[in-house]
């Protein structure tokens, strides 16, 4: 776009098709390396990245590099050979919106000059458009801060799960019922294509008698008038009357391959019963804080259980250690195969074992026979038994006893303003010394891929900065073009607060990539100002004037061209992953839009307040 309407501009001055390719191509070179320069070093770095972001990405950034090397490729040769070839020298006859439009770019540059010089001449007027630019990236901070923060974009992918658990004891029947139950409320939403349910477990790790999963799949977005996450609230409500049921319903969020919760931290310490305190008292916090569902923690109340505690001191005058005193118990309860019978090359192990009757309450345990080289005595002599409540599952993690607790975050909030809550909650908890609190998975890759995103931007600055530095031949000027990043944050914020969308991974993604993006149209005003005040001797003031408006029309048509590309992103049309790409569309034309609008009037006011003294050349002439 750059390249070809600079040769358009030096043909309507009058020069024939071969010379204004030469000359326009020559004369817009430098700006166009930079400006391709500068993506490259702001994907690069994208590319690099370690964390979730960077395997998401990594493909997206290495893309746009080719592109830009091949379209800078084709933009140095192909564009102007085709340009001297087709471009007549003779005058054609011209469309009639072709005129029109010409007439829209010339008064346009006509007013966009009367403008620049309404600033340029009062240095008290330059001083207060700075001013206010300043004041408006100060508020877009404050904006920032009302900005929802989340890791991934919530999508709609239509599937759900409802998570059911009955009283510790319940039977399979009951467990099947309330499944059962369940169901049949699901067959009445006309919207769910298809569900399925499994009895006995609920992940990996979480199993027991008195648990049911039933996986439920939606019909397409296209097909339902609710969101899935809509869903999800309202079944929480229809199912709450089912009676002696824990039922939880989240919304199925698939990273890396299998389910995460959005909310997952780990009570860690060596004593059981003391994480259990702390995750009682931390899951009733949970419950209390706004925009948290599906409270959970993986402690539950476990089956009364038989203890045996040997008394070391009657073990040791009777001749035994607790390994014979186990064997003992486990030979009368369980058996010990004693042989195999053989039939017929069939072999089958002979168990010997007392019966049940023998061993189904606590005073026939404790009458079990234990024998040593002294004689015989009751398991009752030598051990104390007592009831006590048994666990339902220990996890185990970095060599600490584990408690997991976790949640989901409801429709109208945010990950980041739930786990802000949810952190001052543990800070209250006030842990002793050698407990802790771990995040989970979606947190801690959440805190690594920020930390990549942030190193990525100051890697892309830094390089950005040194690029144009050594394009421009100045240490001074790369920063007049820098300063157009935090315009393009003044765009960024209010377009995510106007949308109602979030700061997640595809916008921050996207305020990196603006950095190769919005600095194009300053190089553009800064690289033939230079030309204008180096070579031909202008005077910084004229050379601004003169400059700036003949690049006006590259810098509305490479803006256009932007916003129309990205329009159909911002918008959300397509079905698959619009979720991720949306927040992408719009934090880019937010950006592009703004920064391009202060970039025509900034950039020349800093450029004559603070660069207007410099060193000539001696003016060519021709």
């Amino acid at each position: 776009v750059v390249v070809l309407e600079n040769i358009f501009r030096h043909k309507n001055r009058g020069l024939s098709s071969v010379e204004s390719a030469s000359w326009g191509t020559r004369e817009i070179a430098m700006a166009v390396l930079a400006s391709a320069g500068t993506n490259l070093v702001v994907f690069l770095p994208l590319a690099t990245m370690s964390s979730i972001a960077g395997i998401m990405f990594r493909n997206f950034s290495l893309t746009v590099v080719y592109a830009t090397l091949f379209s800078l490729l084709m933009s140095f040769t192909l564009t102007p050979m085709l340009a001297s070839l087709i471009l007549s020298d003779k005058p054609r006859k011209k469309f009639r919106i072709s005129e029109k439009m010409e007439r829209l770019f010339v008064y346009l540059e006509g007013s966009y000059r009367k403008l620049l010089d309404f600033f340029l001449k009062k240095r008290f007027r330059a001083m207060a458009f700075i001013l206010v630019s300043a004041v408006l990236f100060l508020s877009s901070l404050f904006v920032a801060g009302k900005i929802g923060f989340e890791f991934i974009p919530g999508s709609d992918d239509g599937q759900l799960t409802i998570k059911v658990d009955l009283p510790t004891g319940a039977k399979l029947d009951a467990v099947a019922k309330t499944a059962g139950e369940i169901e049949t409320r699901l067959k009445r939403i006309p919207e769910v294509s298809r569900f399925w349910a499994t009895l006995g477990t609920q992940s990996m790790v979480r199993e027991g008698v008195e648990m049911a999963l039933i996986h439920v799949k939606l019909v397409d977005a296209e097909e339902r008038s609710f969101s899935t996450s809509e869903l999800v609230s309202r079944l929480h409500e229809e199912l709450a009357d089912i009676p002696n049921a824990h039922i939880r319903v989240e919304s199925l969020r698939s990273m890396g391959g299998g389910a995460a919760s959005e909310i997952d931290v780990q009570l860690q310490g060596q004593d059981l019963d003391v994480l259990e305190g702390y995750s009682r008292e931390l899951l009733k916090k949970m419950k209390e804080i706004p925009g948290l569902i599906n409270a959970d923690s993986s402690s539950r109340q476990g089956k009364p259980e038989l203890n045996i505690i040997p008394d070391n001191t009657r073990l040791a005058r009777a001749g035994l250690t607790m390994s014979d005193l186990a064997v003992a118990v486990r030979s009368a309860v369980d058996g010990l195969v004693a042989t195999q019978y053989r039939d017929k090359g069939e072999e089958y192990d002979i168990r010997v074992t007392l019966s049940d009757e023998t061993t189904d309450s606590p005073e026939e345990i404790a009458n079990i026979p234990v024998f040593s080289r002294q004689g015989q005595y009751t398991l009752g002599h030598l051990a104390t038994l007592e009831f006590r409540e048994g666990r339902n599952m220990i996890l185990g993690k970095d060599r600490y006893r584990s408690i997991q607790l976790t949640g989901a975050v409801a429709k109208g909030y945010v990950l980041g303003e739930v786990s802000d809550r949810l952190n001052a909650a543990i800070e209250e908890l006030r842990l002793p010394a050698g407990y802790k609190v771990r995040w989970g998975m979606m947190v801690e890759e959440m805190e690594r891929t920020i930390s990549g995103i942030a190193k990525a931007f100051i890697i892309a600055l830094l390089l950005t900065y040194m690029l144009l530095a050594g394009i421009l031949e100045s240490l001074v000027q790369p920063l007049y073009i820098l300063a157009t990043i935090p315009l393009a944050l003044i765009g960024v914020f209010y377009s995510l607060l106007l949308t109602g969308s979030t700061m997640n991974i595809a916008s921050m993604l996207a305020i990196v990539m603006l950095i190769g993006i919005v600095v194009n149209n300053a190089i553009l005003l800064l690289d033939y100002t230079n030309q204008l005040v180096r070579e031909k001797g202008r005077k910084v003031r004229d050379a601004l004037l003169e400059a700036c408006p003949a690049r006006l029309k590259a810098i509305l048509m490479s803006t256009i061209a932007i916003i129309l590309g990205m329009l159909p992103m911002a918008a959300g049309i397509g079905a698959s992953g619009r979720e991720m790409r949306q927040p992408m569309g719009i934090v880019s034309i937010g950006g592009v839009l703004v920064s391009a609008v202060f970039t025509l009037v900034l950039i020349p006011l800093l450029y004559d307040m603070l660069g207007g003294k410099r060193k000539k050349k001696a003016p060519v002439e021709g």
